[in-house]
């Protein structure tokens, strides 16, 4: 640092260069023009002297003088024209640190280099040069200083007022006494140094994954790493220094700011690095010499600030949603959440929680409108609320809170990590009335149990009679004496040892009712034959509250009706299995005679005989007709024989079910158009297929269509009609106005040899059994004189217990 008489020394000396300078430009102005004699050529000799001796002086000084002639009017960022004086080893000194690319002029690549390094100063604000060298130009504030340099050593900087000029010096520390060019080779040596030698920090900047650059003091980009040039989209390194690419423009002017205010700057926003738009965190922050910066990938932050926001809204909703009312208190005792229920139930508006209440302004607030419990001493009562806060027990047990109003509320208190307390509050008013009439009620249901035949017997946790009925006492003779002030399980099990002596059986049924285990306290019912030949059923069942309830009914007439029953089931059985194998046999011995007069049939029809007259070919088509109306009955028959004896598999395969419909429709549309009958299909083409017997959905369908026919009259409509049903399957349905079915035959109509209008009775028999078969049902809704629709239901695929036992083999 400089005295202050050596500052004023050069201060002189300055202003003495300048006066000489002004004094020979006269002086030749003078000689040119001819007007000055031989002593003036004398004086400017000597001043020419005096002028060289001052610029030795000059260059012998271990710095640099920046002198201003113009005045700043204001304070900005620039640095007028100012004239640079001092030794070459000052020069190349603090040229180390001059921006190369900024400008032209050396004063301004000096300045620009060094305004924004970190400075040291008595004062206790200390400033970049920057600042300083403003209030100088337009305040005439004189500062002395020492400059920081990023290798460690100082510069001294100096700036006074001479007159109306404005001069700074500087000086480098590190080259007092030093030879000049020693200082200058030194100088080059470090530069080329650390231009083939960069230290570690850099190589690792400059390897980062993440985006860093760095500016200087007038804005400019002189340092980047490799994320940065790719996030950019540039060619290298110097084609971002050399056209100054920036992340955006907000990221420049952001600089100019952390460059005017000295303070770090932070922001999240959406910006295109690397060809993709991306959310980033983009830091900018204050150096030693300008401003640094570093860009994040923010995407994953950004998202899991929506989801946070997302779950938080679903948690407020959820919250909002309850009956139950709730709020939520922070750390610090301000109330963070209410729910609407909350303010419903304690008379609050909606803003009442931005009024960032407190949990003590809370209770004063619900004391005063008597919305709280009466405490006589309120202030020890509000002083445990929130001592939670500070001393939170290992258990929380929900109180009850009994308003004056004659309501009761159940409070349960919650923590949250960040130690803050939620209360939530249910009311409990009806619920407690309901109690009370529960108890009532109850009452009621003991004189009820009274009334039933079952014998109730009901066993607390520890194996005492809790409630009994008097069926129960009188079923197992047991004296009311017995039964008072609840007997244990093993005395009652001695006063019912004689009617059933099984000591195994009662021993478990007392293990039912006190054994804690729910897999011993499971349900269980079971059947005992007692000594004197009555039989009961019993069944265990535990209750919601740890108590188990024992019936007994006393079944000893139901299970001798039972037992006639199933004898006549069983020669029901036998007379419907003798019934099937006589009609298969019948059937079978019709076959034969069948054939030959339908083989005769058709060999008269052809001609084999002989041609026919018209009459004879009629009478040979009606034995025909008869020959094929027998032959499908003997195979109805005999599929029903088959279906009824368990033996008819299905053959199943994909069937398409509007082409079934279709066909079938086509298949029976000539005896329609006889009838003059209408027929419609209303089936989707995409309906799809299922896992069916293809030929005997085609006899389900034929069958139903066949029966509308006969029951349809002339000019009538029978609609085949098709449509997916939930669950992949499908429903098929045949609907007719014909004559109906009377409501007392509709029950029948699905039995075999039933018919309300003649025939065989087998059509609508044969429909429910194949559908069943596949694991479907049946409908039917018919109105007399109206019409009959009947539903087929049939699942996506076959069950797999129809199909022939092979397909389904390993």
């Amino acid at each position: 640092m400089f005295g202050g008489s050596d500052i004023m020394t050069w201060v002189g000396l300055g202003a003495v260069v300048v006066a000489v300078v002004a004094i020979l430009f006269a002086l030749r102005l003078a000689l040119r023009e001819g007007a000055a004699g031989a002593g003036w050529k004398a004086k400017a000799t000597e001043l020419d002297r005096r002028l060289g001796g001052l610029d030795a002086i000059m260059g012998a000084y271990p710095g640099l003088i920046l002198v201003w002639e113009e005045t700043a009017e204001i304070a900005d960022m620039g640095w007028g024209d100012p004239k640079v004086l001092g030794s070459p080893a000052a020069l190349a000194s603090i040229l180390r640190f001059a921006d190369r690319a900024a400008s032209n002029s050396l004063a301004m690549r000096v300045l620009d280099g060094i305004a924004d390094l970190n400075t040291i100063s008595e004062a206790a604000d200390s400033r970049p040069l920057r600042q300083y060298i403003q209030n100088l130009r337009t305040k005439g504030e004189p500062f002395s200083i020492s400059i920081v340099l990023p290798e460690g050593n100082v510069i001294e900087a100096d700036g006074r007022v001479a007159g109306r000029q404005v001069v700074l010096w500087l000086e480098d520390a590190s080259i007092r006494g030093e030879d000049e060019k020693a200082a200058i080779s030194r100088f080059e040596n470090s530069r080329i140094t650390s231009e083939t030698d960069p230290i570690a920090f850099i190589e690792m900047m400059s390897r980062a994954p993440f985006p860093l650059w760095r500016m200087n003091g007038s804005g400019r980009i002189n340092w980047v790493n490799d994320a940065y040039v790719e996030a950019v989209g540039a060619s290298d390194v110097r084609d971002v220094a050399q056209n100054q690419i920036h992340l955006d423009q907000q990221a420049s002017e952001d600089a100019r700011t952390v460059l005017s205010e000295q303070k770090q700057r932070d922001g999240t926003r959406n910006i295109v690095l690397g060809g993709e738009r991306r959310a980033t965190n983009i830091s900018l922050f204050p150096v030693n010499g300008g401003v640094a910066g570093i860009a994040l990938d923010a995407e994953e932050t950004v998202d899991l600030r929506e989801r946070l926001n997302q779950h938080k809204s679903a948690h407020d909703k959820l919250l909002n949603s309850m009956d139950e009312a709730v709020v939520i208190f922070g750390a610090d005792k301000i109330v963070q959440f209410d729910n609407a229920a909350f303010r419903k139930l304690f008379g609050l508006d909606e803003a009442w929680s931005r009024d960032k209440t407190t949990h003590s302004e809370w209770l004063d607030q619900m004391r005063e409108r008597n919305l709280l419990p009466v405490h006589p001493d309120y202030r020890n009562w509000k002083a445990e609320e929130l001592d939670f806060y500070t001393s939170w027990p290992s258990e929380v047990t929900p109180t009850l809170w009994s308003l004056p109003d004659g309501k009761t509320l159940r409070l349960v208190r919650m923590r949250d990590p960040q130690g803050g307390i939620s209360l939530m509050f249910s009311d409990m008013t009806n619920k407690i009335e309901m109690e009370g009439r529960l108890g009532t009620l109850i009452n009621v249901q003991r004189a009820t149990l009274d009334k039933l035949s079952e014998g109730i017997a009901v066993f607390g946790t520890d194996g005492r009679l809790k409630i009994h009925n008097n069926a129960f006492a009188r079923m197992w003779s047991l004296p009311e004496d017995d039964l008072k002030d609840s007997p244990r399980f093993s005395a009652i099990i001695n006063l019912c040892l004689p009617l059933y002596h099984d000591r195994h059986f009662w021993d478990d049924l007392k293990a039912r009712a006190t054994d804690p285990n729910p897999e011993v306290r499971r349900q269980v019912e079971g059947e005992i034959r007692r000594s004197d030949d009555k039989m009961l059923t019993w069944l265990s069942k535990p209750l919601p509250d740890g108590a188990t309830l024992i019936a007994w009914d006393d079944v000893t007439s139901a299970r001798r009706a039972e037992a006639a029953l199933i004898e006549r089931a069983e020669a029901l059985e036998e007379a419907d299995r003798m019934k099937t194998e006589f009609v298969g046999h019948v059937s079978y011995q019709l076959r034969t005679p069948l054939t030959t007069i339908s083989g005769y049939a058709d060999f008269l029809q052809n001609g084999g005989a002989g041609e026919m007259n018209d009459k004879q070919s009629e009478y040979v088509f009606a034995i025909q007709s008869a020959s094929e109306d027998l032959a499908k009955i003997i195979d109805d028959i005999l599929d029903i024989a088959a279906i009824e004896a368990n033996v008819l598999d299905l053959d199943l395969g994909d069937v398409d079910i509007y082409d079934l419909l279709s066909h079938a429709l086509d298949y029976v549309a000539t005896k329609a158009e006889d009838t003059k009958i209408a027929m419609e299909l209303e089936c989707p083409e995409n309906i799809g297929m299922i896992r069916a017997d293809g030929k005997r959905l085609k006899q389900v369908v034929y069958n139903l269509l066949s029966n509308a026919l006969r029951f349809t009259k002339s000019g009538g409509l029978i609609q085949l009609g098709g449509e997916r049903a939930p669950g992949g399957g499908v429903k098929i349905w045949v609907k007719d106005d014909g004559v109906g079915i009377p409501s007392n035959q509709q029950s029948q109509v699905f039995e075999s040899f039933q018919s309300s209008r003649g025939g065989a009775g087998l059509g609508l028999a044969l429909v429910q059994r194949f559908v069943e078969r596949h694991g479907g049902w049946v409908e039917l809704e018919s109105d007399e004189g109206q019409g009959t629709h009947v539903t087929c239901y049939l699942p996506k695929e076959a069950a797999s217990d129809a199909g022939h036992p092979e397909l389904f083999e390993g």
